[in-house]
């Protein structure tokens, strides 16, 4: 199967002058080059290639980097569609209740005989997506006078969470739930999918080797052993960045579990669930399926922040833990958004030009910053959590640096103001005055003095 990139469009902002935008998008949302890997997913890509033969929207379901592109993929070329003809389009900027829909419909007017994928649809306004739903379930532009039939077009829909958690938490219309859950498609995380791990790693190993025109071995057998034992909560998207991680920093022809950053066998992170009850059978029980509690990445990144903050506390190295949170934060961001400036200081609520101004300095602490244990899973963890961000969210800085205030503050009262303001990377003074504007604890100073006799 010929593994060429889908086509994407990030916003539809300018779907009716220029329906289909060009984009570099993995099939299996890694960032690079797909290539091919031994790997059914539990079965996910022989349901794929049955519901390819029929005519009915499909829900493609899965965490994070579990491969749900490339499972979209495998529908639209088993339906007989050629690798260029799949068109993304990416609903996290889709807000607006008028002019997302009237742009989505000018989309859907373009892609006759293309299969048109909705990525994260459940990010758009609800009253978007009950229009949504509308269209897709009577195949026609009911807007118009007289109502007009779609084109024939495959539509294929991809979620981070089963679709009645989804609907329980309110954040996706019952209507578009049902007009997908028909024959949803779930993948299942990459710790349930045997040794695929491991022909993921090599893979990618290979490939960005090839980049950079090392000669690399493969992996080590710790760092087998560690893979297998690791959680994966990032799936194959977080092997490729652990992987990448260990080539930028480590000139070894054999890859360590210590180059991945998995130093420990037992971790015991909490991965994302997406097994569960069908919608359609979860609705008409009444919707008293047990939920099961799975950590955002926000939720991720606060305990792992408390655990540095009581490392730090217990034996000072000087980390800056603010500073470079926010550094995190500013990469993420101009990930996302592809370099752009512009939208990227307008999503961190700031100027362009100060985006220019940290660059050389964030650049600088980089080597430093991932040298500190732990920290490339801090990186790994903003990332995911500002990929997951709505367009217009509360203020992303003031809530990195009040979830390490919290944490600052339960330290307790043996620390003093001035380690405190030092590991949020301020001073003393700026340290009172975030207390004083987050509301945090007792913003009195009373352990200044001590922290200016250190």
């Amino acid at each position: 199967m010929n593994r060429a990139q889908p086509r994407e469009v990030e916003s539809a902002e300018n779907a009716e002058q220029q329906p289909i935008l060009s984009s570099q998008v993995d099939l299996f949302t890694l960032d690079g080059d797909p290539g091919y890997v031994v790997d059914n997913m539990e079965g996910a890509v022989d349901q794929a290639v049955f519901l390819a033969k029929v005519d009915m929207p499909v829900a493609i379901i899965g965490a994070r980097g579990t491969g749900k592109m490339y499972i979209a993929q495998v529908v639209h070329e088993a339906a007989g569609g050629s690798p260029e003809d799949m068109i993304v389009l990416d609903c996290h900027e889709l807000r607006s209740r008028e002019q997302s829909f009237r742009k989505i419909c000018a989309l859907v007017d373009h892609c006759k005989d293309q299969t048109l994928v909705f990525k994260s649809p459940h990010l758009m306004h609800p009253d978007t997506q009950d229009r949504v739903a509308r269209m897709v379930s009577t195949r026609t532009f009911f807007n118009e006078k007289p109502p007009r039939y779609l084109p024939r077009v495959r539509l294929l829909a991809v979620f981070p969470e089963t679709l009645e958690k989804l609907v329980a938490q309110e954040r996706l219309s019952r209507k578009l739930a049902s007009a997908f859950a028909g024959y949803p498609i779930v993948v299942p995380p990459l710790k349930d999918r045997g040794k695929a791990v491991l022909r993921w790693g090599e893979k990618i190993l290979g490939q960005e080797a090839a980049r950079r025109n090392r000669s690399i071995k493969g992996l080590t057998p710790d760092a087998e052993r560690a893979m297998l034992a690791h959680k994966w909560t990032g799936n194959i998207t977080e092997v490729r960045e652990r992987i990448i991680e260990a080539l930028d920093y480590s000139d070894h022809e054999w890859i360590t579990a210590a180059d991945i950053g998995l130093h420990d066998a037992g971790d015991t992170a909490t991965e994302p669930t997406t097994n569960g009850a069908a919608f359609l059978d979860w609705a008409s029980e009444g919707a008293d399926t047990q939920e099961v509690y799975t950590p955002t990445a926000l939720e991720e990144l606060e305990s792992l922040v408390a655990a540095m903050v009581a490392r730090e506390v217990a034996s000072p190295s000087g980390a800056p833990l603010g500073t470079w949170l926010q550094d995190e934060l500013v990469t993420a961001t101009l990930e996302r958004y592809d370099g752009e400036q512009g939208r990227a200081a307008s999503f961190l609520c700031t100027q362009a030009r100060n985006l220019g101004r940290w660059a050389p300095r964030i650049a600088e602490r980089t080597a430093t910053r991932h040298a500190y244990r732990d920290w490339r899973e801090v990186a790994r963890l903003v990332r995911d959590w500002v990929r997951a961000l709505p367009a217009e969210p509360p203020s992303p800085p003031a809530t990195l640096e009040k979830l390490l205030l919290i944490q600052l503050e339960r330290s307790g009262d043996n620390v003093t103001s001035r380690e405190k303001s030092r590991l949020l990377g301020v001073s003393v003074p700026t340290y009172q005055k975030r207390l004083k504007h987050y509301d945090i604890g007792d913003s009195s100073g009373d352990n200044d003095a001590a922290g200016t006799a250190v």
